[in-house]
């Protein structure tokens, strides 16, 4: 396969350090903190959304924001999403959104903060940033993402609403909506792309170049979808959540598919860094940019990676076990 910065890797060869480094870096591990600070976050944030959406000139933004949701969330989940945001729909409440967006700012900043962990370790440094410049980017991340699903899901709207018009004017309505239905859902995935692909870009402490972003992020994306979709048909069919968990079956579900979507978003970083490494314009394991000189191997966080206390054979891949 092609690399994004120049040079080759066999497809055999990304494959085996994919598996290696999500083994030693404990990815399912990290997939659990995520799914954990997702869900602390999630429900605060599409308060906020659903909140903000209702100061915007469109008639039916949040009914939008719900129709964009379904068919990429499992449907039990959904229900809890849906039924939380359907007390919201009609309803202004400016105090109660001052306090949802302090709390989806402080749960969001620990799935942030777990994410640039997961990050730092694909790329084999060390922070460096100060805590307070940490926690300064896990806020602005929130509110970037918060205004980024605002315009998105206006310029979409907007957009639609205005073709719409034009449309009608010169008499290609038919034709138009028919375009619009078969652009709309690609316009949406490359959105998310690019969201994805900046939080690969800022959260590390690597300095990197964006086209290297690009590759995990697209990956993460269509795994997601396809993922997303794959658990929705198996919960509907074939997991019987209610059975087992009873009342909170439809919380398990929520929990589990937040826990893939963690998962495949530390899969996505592991990508970026395998490639980036591997390519001939890119950085070196461990270094922070393409002019730094790593630091030696018993000083970076891969010496004793995560997996390591749960894996005997992460441990005999560390070089500490090796070391008299």
């Amino acid at each position: 396969m092609r690399l994004p910065g120049g040079g080759t890797l066999p497809f055999k060869t990304f494959v085996k350090r994919l598996y290696v480094a999500q083994d030693d870096h404990a990815a399912l591990d990290t997939a659990a903190q995520l799914g954990y600070y997702f869900i602390l976050s999630l429900f605060p944030l599409l308060f906020v959304l659903a909140a903000l959406l209702a100061y915007l000139p469109l008639g039916d933004a949040q009914a939008q924001l719900i129709g964009r949701m379904r068919p990429l969330v499992p449907r039990e989940a959904m229900v809890l999403v849906e039924g939380y945001l359907t007390g919201f729909l009609t309803t202004h409440r400016p105090r109660l959104l001052g306090l949802g967006m302090l709390l989806a700012l402080w749960g969001a900043s620990f799935g942030v903060d777990s994410a640039r962990k997961a990050l730092n370790l694909a790329y084999d440094v060390k922070e460096s940033r100060p805590l307070w410049k940490t926690q300064l980017i896990a806020i602005s991340a929130t509110v970037a993402s918060s205004v980024f699903v605002l315009l998105a899901v206006g310029a979409l709207m907007a957009g639609g609403d205005a073709g719409h018009w034009l449309a009608h004017h010169i008499g290609v309505d038919r034709v138009f909506s028919i375009g619009l239905g078969v652009v709309r859902w690609p316009l949406t995935v490359a959105l998310m792309m690019l969201g994805v692909a900046a939080s690969f870009h800022l959260l590390p402490d690597v300095k990197q170049k964006f086209t290297f972003m690009l590759p995990g992020a697209v990956i993460a994306t269509l795994a997601w979808l396809g993922a997303s979709w794959g658990f929705g048909q198996y919960v509907s069919h074939f997991g019987r959540y209610d059975v087992t968990y009873g009342s909170i079956g439809a919380v398990v579900v929520l929990l589990t598919w937040l826990y893939i979507s963690g998962f495949l978003f530390v899969i996505g970083g592991e990508i970026n860094a395998i490639l980036e490494h591997a390519a001939v314009e890119g950085k070196d394991d461990g270094a922070r940019d393409e002019t730094d000189v790593p630091p030696p191997a018993d000083q970076r966080p891969s010496f004793v990676p995560p997996g390591a206390a749960g894996k005997a054979a992460v441990a005999e891949r560390a070089p500490s076990a090796t070391t008299p």
